[in-house]
């Protein structure tokens, strides 16, 4: 049985209002409410933490947050980095997503570093945005501590196969 998406509050970072507007219609194609859309990274803190907003948001309560990489205020890893580790966070287990136009290697090693569940790539496609937001709430992953990282496991899966080394005695048991 599958989750409710209408039933999910969003908080999507997203600092161009075109690409709002486009959140805000798929969002509606797929029968999700609609979401509180920031402009910026300061923005979102401060609604997180429930501090009082414009457009008449107060400390929303979210779900899922949706984060553009590139922001005007700061980088979008930043803050989802700063909400996985700094001592003051509201929300530490918070599911973020993080969208960007471009995918290599390297800033997806980033964004994995920095405690994002998933990557999401622009132009927006509903299937897609459907997928990240199912795997998220339908299958979360438990969270990490080790190393300087906090954040959601990046295993999806244990393989009953796998037979090398088990570096956590979780695994060791199965």
């Amino acid at each position: 049985m599958s989750f409710d998406l209408t039933r999910l509050d969003l908080l999507i970072v997203e600092p161009d209002s075109d690409v709002a507007s486009t959140w805000r219609r798929l969002l509606a194609t797929l029968r999700i409410k609609p979401p509180s859309i920031l402009p910026g990274a300061a923005q979102a803190w401060t609604l997180l933490k429930g501090a009082p907003q414009g457009a008449g948001v107060v400390g929303a309560k979210v779900d899922v947050m949706i984060c553009r990489w590139e922001l005007p205020d700061d980088d979008g890893l930043m803050l989802i980095e700063r909400l996985r580790r700094d001592p003051e966070s509201p929300a530490p287990f918070l599911p973020a997503i993080v969208v960007t136009a471009t995918v290599t290697r390297e800033r997806v090693r980033r964004a994995l570093d920095a405690g994002v569940h998933e990557i999401l790539m622009l132009p927006l496609v509903p299937k897609a945005v459907e997928s990240r937001l199912r795997e998220v709430v339908e299958r979360p992953r438990k969270f990490i501590r080790g190393g300087g990282y906090f954040g959601p496991d990046r295993r999806r899966q244990v393989r009953a196969d796998y037979a090398g080394p088990f570096r956590r005695a979780e695994d060791r048991a199965r």
